[in-house]
């Protein structure tokens, strides 16, 4: 398997957003960053490696998700 960049994560996220707008639309660029440095601080915290795609665009994916349906 190709390694993923760190980019790739980051287009996996955009297109989501164009995917589910909805999942999107209520959330501002201010919750958006801080949810991302939540991601990241807690990866470094474990002091573990940790892949972008499950440790973080996913996460985040995960997330809108679950608000939009809550």
């Amino acid at each position: 398997m190709t390694e993923r960049r760190l980019v790739d994560n980051f287009w996996d996220l955009r297109d989501d957003a164009c995917d589910h707008p909805d999942r999107w639309q209520d959330v501002t660029a201010e919750e958006i960053f801080q949810r991302l440095a939540e991601c990241v601080e807690e990866a470094e915290e474990r002091g573990e490696p940790f892949d972008w795609w499950t440790g973080i665009a996913e996460r985040m994916i995960a997330w809108r998700a679950a608000e939009h349906k809550g």
